[in-house]
């Protein structure tokens, strides 16, 4: 590609990203997205091959066209709201034009796939019941709620495994999720597959398993891994929120990781009615134990539990707890100042919905009433 067309596209065109050239997301019921945050579906590879999904999609041609051509696509609504102070900082679109922007990819081509990421959701198997998933992130909900998914197929699964080894050499990130990876078996199916163990490898964890466990055991052969660890807040109330979890076990494992291996490791948090009150804390716990690459997304599902809907009472309290925190961050830390802006302008809205009945039915789920550990909110 011209280097000057080039530039433009990444220095000046406000809306470009590379996602819909290089990168895919397959969720657990098959759907194939351009990322995690894409809202149109570009199709579903139980019912078609993912290499003509990403290049005959009629979707994905107009989203690359709208980009070309420095309009806004629907698509990326997401991404279009994330900027931080006016600022051209975009936590997920730069995420991915950062590592790829030396790359010889052919942007100017509408119908060009040229795979460097991949987003692998391809199964629901979880170990955990977390208060804001859903059946189709975790198998012990669906269960609960006889909720019947329809996963990525066997004969599918292969054929995508097949693509990745076939491009490994040229990939810049696998990313696992789920469910829970470490226990999703074709995870540990495409690791031992891959000769290049120099492939980077993302994965998303509740960090709730063994140190036997195969897939933990396959990542070991890899150079480079980074662990998301997802949690919400501290002691009791950690084990709460992500139901079947311990916060002893999360402490145990995170020691553990440190000392023998040499992964990267950074937080993602969900900001919410049940840890609004304990976000700063959380933060400043990573801090001391110098883990500061954290992220923190809005919680949206189930609505009542939304930040907005914290007691109308407490929310200044919480603002200046954040205001407070963000005086003592430095200013390099544009990505989470700017998530914990996000969480003022969210707690700030007008409260539309009742957490109450909704904390009554995930007590049934647990043994102790939600009253006695989120003081708070009772």
């Amino acid at each position: 590609m011209d280097p000057k067309k080039k530039y433009q596209l990444f220095k000046q065109n406000e809306n470009f990203c590379v996602c819909p050239w290089t990168n895919t997301q397959i969720y657990t019921n098959g759907d194939v997205k351009t990322c995690s945050v894409g809202r149109d579906l570009l199709g579903n590879v139980n019912d078609t091959d993912l290499d003509e999904i990403l290049s005959k999609s009629k979707t994905l041609k107009r989203i690359r066209s709208n980009m070309l051509n420095d309009t806004p696509d629907t698509n990326c609504v997401v991404c279009h709201h994330r900027t931080i102070d006016d600022s051209d900082f975009n936590y997920l679109k730069d995420h991915y034009n950062y590592k790829i922007v030396k790359e010889d990819v052919n942007y100017e081509d509408v119908e060009n796939f040229d795979l460097r990421f991949i987003d692998l959701h391809w199964s629901n198997i979880c170990n955990l019941r977390c208060v804001m998933c859903h059946p189709e992130q975790s198998s012990l909900i669906a269960k609960d709620e006889n909720f019947i998914t329809t996963p990525v197929n066997q004969k599918n699964v292969k054929k995508i495994r097949k693509m990745i080894i076939e491009k490994q050499d040229q990939l810049k990130e696998i990313y696992l999720s789920g469910g829970e990876p470490f226990y999703i078996p074709y995870n540990f199916s495409l690791l031992e597959e891959i000769v290049n163990k120099e492939v980077p490898i993302r994965v998303n964890t509740n960090m709730h398993w063994e140190k036997n466990n195969r897939v933990f055991k396959a990542l070991l052969k890899f150079k480079n891994v980074q662990l998301t660890m997802s949690v919400d807040a501290l002691n009791e109330k950690f084990g709460y929120i992500r139901n079947g979890a311990d916060w002893d076990t999360f402490k145990k494992n995170l020691e553990f990781i440190r000392t023998n291996t040499n992964f990267g490791i950074r937080v993602n948090t969900i900001f919410s009615v049940i840890n609004a009150v304990d976000i700063c804390n959380l933060i400043k716990y990573f801090y001391e134990q110098n883990i500061k690459d954290i992220t923190i997304n809005l919680c949206t599902t189930p609505s009542p539990i939304d930040a907005k809907n914290y007691p109308k009472d407490k929310k200044r309290k919480v603002i200046q707890d954040i205001l407070d925190l963000i005086k003592t961050l430095p200013a390099e830390d544009v990505n989470l100042i700017g998530n914990l802006k996000n969480c003022i302008d969210r707690i700030q809205l007008d409260n539309e919905q009742p957490y109450m009945d909704c904390l009554d039915k995930i007590t049934r789920k647990h043994k102790e009433n939600w009253r006695s550990v989120f003081k708070d909110l009772a």
